[in-house]
This record gives structure tokens, sequence and C-alpha cells, in this order.
């Protein structure tokens, strides 16, 4: 068994914040209670992110010394009071003590003894400031919510206060962090200490520039740094930075707070010399060098790899990325440089879009990880390697990891010349003056397995080493696990204490190597003096080659499965013959062939498909690497309407018998979310007050569609909310179906038809702030969602349960009438109301609201259009006032303002007042909303709208629709457009320029959304108007004159089938294979809809080989 939380460590105490250090110097962790103060745990050999740095200022420019850990050369002493690093560099002696304080401070003791040196000295911290399972969870989200507030001191300088706004089981904690001299620089995160060009240089990219940022920067990587005054040494010279932490600061900050504690902290710290001990701290091996230093391709080289490519993005006259014609996407090294979210991709085993157990997922990144979070079925539980904690690829040892020995050095591969991306592989090439290192990780369509194959393309042999950070748990270092070495294979399996060691006892990965001789080592290859287990590493050991290969198999039950070499070319291609199944052989072309616009479809189409797929099989993403979850409205969206779109009923189906399974057997409510394996049990009971409208939606549009009225008649149990296991008891679909309904009718407010708001609504940022706000706000988005269903579900019962659809009228019929009377009082729908009785009703997000100052709400808007609560008058005058309050260069805005932000404390909303982060839904451009948008443009008739929408959230080169998007990742979903705005009082002063397109816009959170899902459907279904109504085809296109000759290729009830579109004729008709068709129309109150094919009809028209259906608009 390997041990992989051994490590030599000792600790000290501020009053009640615990600090850990490693024998390497370096900070394990900071703690209080609950709490963990920094972000990262660290480990011997990355050290910690934590450092302090003198700077010495040279004719030559400035050179840096870490005085910290294991990337310093100094030595490392204990007393009971303190710890001591001391060490001389160019000249200089100096000394760095740590002394904690029983008051909560602690301070850091700078002292240089030199002569005729210019210094200054930076200290870096990074934050984590919450609740330690909520920081290992996501750092990221955790920093998005850290008010960093900075003072600027006559005496000390700057002053940087960081209060965490959303609140944990010890309050609202807070630090301050300063220095008793004079600090004349500060930044507040990580991307302005490290730098993109982090990356490449694996240097911190300020520390070579005259100061910090000086600047706030309130994103996702909290690490704060000060920069002492610049001196020139005269003998010795002291600095000093401190820290203090309160577990609860529940005000905003607004003043300088705790200065005589500080400095009583410091009068009383015992500066009498006392007994040091001598650590022996770790030394890292001198056969291990710098990263892999790569060249640039040239373009006469990509022209040899990729000599037919498309959709080329350029900077200037570099060449940053392009796809091939088969829609694969290469990018070269320095749009990477340029990039704050680093290229990455999820790749997965195929077969996937079943509901299964088994699906193996790893994640890949550009920067030289090879593969992390690697994974058989749930991903938060199963884990076997450790995910990506930082964008900026800091920790070396996280995920996998290759080095490859040059001239007895080896060297770790960060950053390739180019990346290759397939739908289920990642290929880097390493390009060096005198060789190049071709490395392709791959899945297969039908095995839970990854391949890695590496080769020298010279032929030449090398020696390679392996790291691999092994959790077998959600989160490394907590419990150990087993390793089993048999010749060139390796069995990792789980300690029975693990996250997944009841439900999966026997989950077991085994890891083969071939093409040369391998032997397993550990992190004691990297470092002397370190334990086995210190970073939970397990390192192979390759002898000499020109070409080797790993697979690495996810086993769920230990079974016995061959580990065969597979040809990376051959399941390529089956993998793009499974994706065009999957897709329906979804094309778009013209007569006169494709275009780009037209090819930027096609390629995200594929995308898309794969993004959906990681969000309905292997549920999470780059920046939410946490999930394993359905969300009972997410999965009720994308996969779902991607399924529904494609015509792939046997999923819906599976959707539909999955979340009613879930369904609470006492309430009738369904949780927030749940995991749809073994895991089942962790769920989220709460939910929003429109989550029990989903499950309902589902299925009254699976049978609109399908006329499957068997789905009702389907057995499933409930799920019993004392202890989240399935009842033995199972009931029909059509008898949870109706429970729903009873909590529904039990959930209106008063004697109305109107849903109380609950937990919220869609737009998480505004659950309420408190329990008056919960019990008597009504939004108007949930109570438009649920008309729509009830309405819809009504229908369709008609003809199987005319005693539940009469009820089902009424109740509609009871929502239409007090919709109409309390909500839409005025020519404005509110975003919600204020109802504490039925005489007093307040307007809240409309322009009559003093209290929040938002006057438009995007939500109620267009789902009152898609509902069809609108009159046609009301619909259009709902559309201009999107056009002019809401319609931005990107997309439509959720408000018309954010959110007012007030240090992060809560008065109506929760999330929308406290995070200091303007990203995903707090700036307001939420994805997900626009493309509703869409789908109400399309219910209007607005073809432009409608085509322009589905473009400007399209990210293969966005920059040509959106002239102010920033360079992202272009292959993948971005949940959110984010105004680049350093602080959320810059967003809220300088919001319109986003209006105008003066302001920047970045790509948020990417893949892990039920957004591509819904993209596909708005695109299939209401763009191009394919869809199903009973079984019938249904031809409904919104589409601008330009597409005048479309041809859409696509899989229609089994059959492939060329649609052309004629718009703007004067006969009005639709000709399958030459023969004219009889239809019917589209019922739509805002527009002349389009036509209805009978199923029969159609069929006796289509043949097995070829069709084309002809629509004359």
């Amino acid at each position: 068994m390997k041990e992989n939380n051994a490590m030599n460590k000792f600790f000290k105490q501020a009053g009640n914040v615990n600090f850990t250090f490693l024998n390497s110097g370096d900070i394990y962790e900071i703690t209080h209670k609950n709490s963990l103060i920094n972000q990262w745990m660290s480990n011997p050999l990355d050290g910690s992110l934590n450092n302090i740095y003198l700077r010495l200022h040279q004719a030559s420019g400035i050179k840096v010394v870490p005085l910290l850990g294991v990337h310093s050369t100094s030595t490392l002493s204990v007393t009971d009071s303190y710890v001591k690093w001391q060490g001389s560099t160019e000249g200089i002696a100096y000394q760095v003590t740590f002394h904690p304080t029983e008051k909560g401070i602690w301070f850091w003791d700078i002292i240089l003894n030199g002569n005729d040196v210019e210094v200054d000295v930076i200290y870096g911290q990074d934050l984590g400031l919450a609740d330690k399972g909520a920081v290992r969870s996501n750092e990221a989200y955790m920093s998005q919510y850290m008010d960093h507030t900075v003072f600027e001191d006559e005496k000390r300088g700057f002053v940087v206060c960081t209060r965490q706004n959303q609140p944990q089981q010890e309050g609202f904690p807070y630090i301050q962090q300063g220095s008793l001299g004079k600090a004349i620089g500060y930044s507040t995160d990580g991307f302005q200490f490290f730098g993109l060009s982090y990356k490449t240089t694996n240097t911190p990219e300020v520390l070579k520039k005259p100061t910090l940022a000086n600047e706030t920067y309130q994103y996702e990587f909290a690490y704060t740094a000060l920069q002492s005054e610049r001196v020139k040494l005269a003998g010795q010279q002291q600095f000093v930075f401190y820290g203090l932490f309160k577990e609860n600061h529940p005000n905003a900050t607004t003043a300088l707070d705790y200065e005589n504690e500080i400095y009583d902290a410091w009068q009383q710290l015992e500066k009498n010399e006392a007994i040091e001990h001598s650590v022996e701290r770790v030394y890292l091996s001198s056969a291990i060098g710098n990263p892999l230093q790569t060249v640039e391709m040239t373009e006469e080289e990509i022209d040899g790899y990729f000599p037919d490519r498309q959709l080329g993005e350029r900077d200037q006259a570099s060449l940053l990325s392009f796809f091939t014609r088969t829609y694969e996407h290469v990018i070269l090294k320095k749009k990477e440089e340029l990039v704050e979210r680093p290229h990455g991709h999820i790749l997965m085993s195929g077969q996937n879009e079943n509901v299964q157990e088994d699906t193996l997922s790893t994640t890949s990144y550009m920067y030289g990880l090879f593969n992390s979070q690697l994974v058989v079925g749930n991903v938060n539980m199963n884990k076997m390697i450790t995910n990506a904690r930082n964008p900026l690829n800091i920790m070396k040892t996280s995920g996998q990891r290759i080095y490859v020995e040059i001239d007895g050095i080896y060297h770790l591969l960060t950053m390739p010349s180019m990346f290759e991306l397939g739908f289920n592989y990642a290929r880097w090439y390493y390009k060096t003056e005198s060789e190049l290192f071709i490395i392709t990780n791959f899945t297969t369509v039908d095995s839970p397995e990854v391949q890695l194959d590496v080769r020298s393309t010279s032929g030449k042999a090398y020696a390679y080493l392996i790291s691999n950070q092994v959790t077998m748990n959600n989160n490394e270092y907590e419990v150990p696990f087993r390793m089993k070495n048999e010749g060139n294979i390796v069995s990792i399996s789980a300690d029975s204490a693990s996250n997944s060691g009841n439900t999966y006892p026997d989950l077991t990965y085994r890891l083969q190597v071939t093409g040369t001789e391998m032997t397993v080592e550990d992190e004691r290859r990297f470092a002397s003096n370190i334990e086995s287990g210190a970073a939970s590493l397990i390192v192979l050991s390759l002898d000499s080659t020109s070409e080797w290969t790993m697979i690495i198999q996810g086993l769920l039950y230990n079974e016995v499965k061959p580990l065969v070499k597979r040809d990376v070319e051959h399941e390529v291609e089956r993998y793009r013959d499974y994706y065009r199944n999957v897709t329906g052989g979804f094309r778009l072309t013209q007569q006169e062939g494709t275009s780009e616009d037209l090819e930027k479809v096609n390629a995200i189409t594929w995308w898309y498909t794969h993004n959906m797929l990681v969000h309905f099989s292997s549920p999470h993403g780059l920046e939410q690497y946490g999930g394993a979850a359905w969300g009972t409205r997410d999965v009720s969206q994308g996969p779902t309407e991607y399924f529904m779109a494609t015509q792939n009923y046997r999923s819906v189906r599976e959707i539909i018998k999955t979340i009613f399974s879930h369904q609470y057997k006492e309430t009738g409510s369904w949780p927030q979310w749940f995991m749809f394996d073994k895991f089942t049990h962790v769920q989220q009971t709460e939910s929003h007050g429109d989550i029990i409208v989903w499950p309902l939606k589902v299925i009254a549009e699976y049978i609109e569609a399908t006329n499957d009225y068997a789905i009702l008649q389907e057995r499933v149990p409930y799920t019993d909310q004392n202890n989240f296991a399935f009842t033995a008891e199972t009931v029909t679909i059509l008898e949870h179906a109706k429970k729903e309904v009873a909590y529904i009718k039990e959930h209106f407010l008063h004697d109305t038809f109107l849903s109380s708001y609950d937990d919220g609504d869609w737009d998480d940022t505004l659950q309420p702030a408190n329990e008056q706000l919960k019990k008597y706000m009504v939004s108007s988005w949930t109570v438009a969602l649920t008309y729509q269903v009830l309405r819809k579900l009504a229908t369709v019962l008609t003809d199987v349960d005319e005693k539940e659809a009469a009820a089902l009228h009424d109740l509609a019929s009871g929502i239409k009438q007090d919709f109409n009377t309390y909500i839409l009082q005025s020519d404005v729908i509110p975003g919600f109301i204020y109802m504490k009785d039925l005489n007093d009703v307040e307007l809240m997000l409309h322009p009559s609201d003093t209290k929040t100052g938002i006057d438009y709400r995007l939500l109620p808007m267009q789902e009152s259009m898609i509902s069809e609560l609108f009159t046609p008058e009301q619909a259009e005058h709902h559309y201009r006032l999107i056009k002019k309050h809401l319609t931005f260069p990107d997309g439509v805005r959720l408000m018309n303002r954010p959110a007012n932000y007030a240090g992060g404390v809560s008065t109506h909303f929760k999330r929308a007042e406290q995070a200091t982060n303007f990203g995903r839904e707090i700036g307001l451009q939420y994805v997900h909303a626009h493309i509703r948008y869409v789908e109400a443009m399309a219910k209007l008739g607005k073809t432009d709208e409608v085509w322009n929408g589905l473009s400007v959230i399209n990210p293969i080169s966005i920059q040509n629709v959106v002239p102010n998007a920033e360079i992202r990742q272009s292959n993948t979903y971005f949940s959110s457009s984010d105004g680049k705005f350093n602080t959320r009082y810059e967003a809220e002063e300088h919001f319109d320029k986003l209006r105008t397109g003066a302001v920047p816009v970045k790509g948020g959170w990417r893949i892990y959304s039920s957004g591509p899902g819904i993209y596909m459907n708005q695109l299939i279904s209401n763009a191009l108007g394919i869809r199903t109504h009973a079984g019938n085809l249904v031809i409904d296109p919104v589409l601008p004159e330009k597409m005048d000759g479309l041809r859409f290729d696509f899989t229609f009830m089994e059959h492939p089938v060329t649609f052309i579109y004629h718009l703007n004729q004067a006969t009005k008709q639709v000709v399958v294979n030459g023969n004219v068709v009889e239809t019917e129309s589209v019922a739509n109150p805002y527009r002349n809809g389009g036509f209805i094919v009978e199923r029969d009809e159609l069929k006796k028209q289509l043949t097995t080989v070829k069709n084309t259906v002809e629509v004359y608009l």
C-alpha cells in the first residue's frame, strides 16, 4: 500500500491559526478550524505558492532569489516559537524569520546584510479563505467571492484586506496583509503575478518588472503580493510583512482596522534567541533540469502536416489556430501564450449517448498535462489521477507529466510548438532545434481506456520519466491507495476509506507500457530527503527508446479485459463515424458549395456534440472540474433537447425514467442535482422554485414530439428523502407527474396561481437574501415557464386522461389570469413581484423599482414569448425593449445593469451582491439565456436575430462578428461573455461601454453546461426548422435571405435527407423527391407558421439511399 499522505511536517500556531510546514521549508497549509486560509495544499517538489523574493537591481537587469522553500538555497531551522531560513547570494547575507503570535497575527521578518547593492523584497501569498472543502472543490470559484480592498497608509504604504463574501461555517473569513515598513506595490491575483508567460518560461512574470501591478484585479486566482521600498544596502536592512486573520468579518471592509493589535503583537514578540534545531531539508535532484524549451512551427512545417486547412485565426501576420476539413482543431504556441484559459480537452470513451456508469474520461491541457482527472465513471469519487488546480501550470506534479532525458538531464515537457485536438484525441508537437517529439493521447469508441503514444520523429532513442499524481479519491493526500506491479503492468486500486471504497470496492486501474523496459519508482526520483508518498506520485522510469505506448484501463468491477495496443488513425476514424451517427450526419452547404460562415456552423456542431456528451455522461468542465451529477433543470434541457432534435428518443426515455426516479416520495419535489450512478445518495435536497417544473416539461415535449404515450405507464420508484434510497414501491410516470402537479399547486402564493420564489429561479445569482423574499417573491419567468408546461401537458393528455387534461387547462388559465392581474400591471413585465399580501404588490427589477435600480430583466420577457403568454403586441413591445436596453455586441444581457455591489454584503440577492468577479452570470451575458433569446426570436419570426444570435456565441473566428471579443479557445462552449473589468465597481461605472463595444469581452467557463445541447436544438429545430410533432415532420425554418438555397444534410426518420430551402417564393410548398406533398400549417400566434407533413405521407416518398425535401417559403 502506498501512503500518499506521508510527509515530513512541522507545525506552528498563531492563536487559533495553524501553520503546517514541510521539511522543504514550504507552507503546506494554513488553517483556522474549518477554514483553509491558503489556496493550495503544497508538496515538497512543487513547493508552496507562498514565497518571499529578494530582488537585486543590477545593471544587467533584475536578479530574483526565492528565500523560502524547496526552490531556495536557504538552510532551515526551527524553535518552539519561530521558523528561520538563512543563506547568502552575491555578497548579501539574508535571514527570514516567521513569527506567529497568540493574537492570530504573524510576521515575516527579513534581515539583509550587504553593501552597495540595490534591493527590494516581494512577498506573495495564495488565498483560499473559505471552508477547506469549498476551496478544494474549486479554487477559481472561491476566488470569485473574495473582496480585495486595498488601503494606502501614509506610513505603511499599501495594505491588502481580503474578505470572503460567501458565508462559511465560521462566518465571513477575513485576512489583512501589509508591511511594518512601507509597501510601495501590491497585486491581488495570480494572473498579475505569474502572468501568461509563466506557461512558457516557468518564471513569475512580475518579478522582472520594476513594480507590481498596483491595481486590484478580482479574478479567479486569489494571490496577494506586496513589494517593499527599493533600498541601497549599506550594512543591515530589515523588512517586515505581516498577516492578520479574523474568522468572521460580517460587514464590508470600509476602513483599515486592527492597527493597534498589529503593533502590540509585534512589540510583544520574544526577540531573544532560542535554541534552534536545524531541519534536514529537501533538495531537488540535479538530474532534473528546466522545462524543455520549444521553438515555433514554421508555416511550411504546418503545411506539411495540414495541407488542407480552414477557418484560420491570425494575429496580424501570425497564424494562431485553424481547423481541418474534418473539423479537428489545431492551436499554435503563440495563441496559448495569449489566453488566460489554457487550451484543454476532455477525452471520453464512446457510446456515451446512452446512460451508462463506465464512461472513461480524461482531461488534457496544451501546456504539458497529458492526462488529468483520469476517471472511469463518477468524475469526483472514482478519480485515478489528480486534476489541474491552476490555469497557469504552476504545479508540475498534478496529473500525468512526461520528462525526456537530453544530454544526461531530464526536461519536463510543458509548452509545445503545436497542439492538435480531435474528438477523441489530443496531440502535442514538441519541436526543438534538433528534434520533434509527437505525443498522442486518445480514447476508443467501445472500451474504457486511454492510450498514450510517444515518439521522436528522428528515430533517436531517449529515456523518459512519467510522473503520475495518483489520488484514487476526490482530493489528493486524504487517503492512501494500493498499487501492485507485475512486469510492465501496474494495477492501482482505492483504499476502503476512499470516496469510492463502499460504492465501488473493486474499482481498479491497470496501466501498461510497451516499447521499452519500465521501472516503477516514486517522488524520491526527483528529490533527496523526501518520503515516499509526499507528493502522491507513481513515477515510471523508461529505458531509452524512440517510441513507446502507455495504455490505462478503468475497471469499475476489476473485470478482466485485454490490454491491446490500438492504431490511433483507425480509432480516430471510428470515432468520427460514431459522431456522424450521433449528429445525424448534420452538414450545411449552399448551391455553390460551402462557405466560411457555414463551415463555422458545421465545425461547432461536432464540437458542441462533444460538449453536450461531456455534460450528459461525464459531468464536469475545464474550469469546473467537480461535478459528476445531473442538475434536474440542466439535464432536462441540454442533453434532452439535443437528443430530441436528433431523434434519439431512446436516450430521452432513459433520461425521463432516471429523472422521475429521483422525485421525493414525501413531497413530490426534486433535488437541485443528483448523482445518477451508484452514488445516487449524493444530492442537494433544497431546490429553486422552478426545478419542480422541468420534469413535466420533458415529459410533455417528448410526448408532443413522438406520440409515445406508453412512457406514461412506465413504472419507476421514488426517492426516499430521509436516506436518498430508491423506494421498493414503483408507480407509473403518470402518477409521478400528478404528484408533481400537486406540489406546484401547494406552492402557489396566497390564493393565486403564482408560484412562490422559494430558493430562486434559473439565475442562481438572484437567490433571495432573506426568508421574507424567499417566501413572498414571485419570479415572472417561473410563472411563464409553468404556464407553458402545464398548457402543453394538458394538450398532450387530452386523448389519454381527459379529466387530468381539463384540470391542467384550468390551472394554466388561472396562471394566465393572475399573470395579467398581478405581474403584468404595466407595459413592462417585472423580473419579480413581492407580494406579502394581495393588496400590496411591489414590482421588482422594473422601471418603478427604486431599491435595486434594475429596470429590465431578460428572462421573463423572452419566456413570455416562448410560452405565448404575451399578446402579439406585448411581444413586439418587449422585443423592442430588449433591443434598446439589453442588446450588446456579444449578445443579450440578463438585466440592463448589474446588481448593486457594496463590499459583498447581501441586501436582496445572494451571489449577485456577493461576487467580486464580473464574470459568469454576474457579468450578465450568460450564453444559456442568450440561446433562449434565439428561441424567442424564432417564435416571433425575427430571422436576422436568430441567425446572428447563434453567430455571436459561436467561438470560431468570433472576432469577425464580435469585434471586441478577446482571443479564446475556439472549439469549446463558453458559458458567459464577460466584460473585461478588474472590479465590480469598475464594471458598474463603465457598464455602458460594453454596449458600444468599447470594452473587450472574455470567454467564461467552458464545456460544462446545458448550453451546447440547447444551442443545437435551436439550430436544428428552430433556425433550420426541422422537428417532429406527433411523429410528423415539421418544417418551420427562420432563416435570413442570404440562406436562400441552403442545403441541410440530416437523418430524419432513420433516412438520409437533404433539405433544400428556397426563400421568398410565391408558391409555398414542400416537394419530396420531386413530388409535391400535402401539408398543414404550424400554429403560431406571432407569425405565419411553417409546414407539417404527415408521417405516413412522408414514408411513402422516402427511399433508403438518398432523399431531397425541397422547402418553398
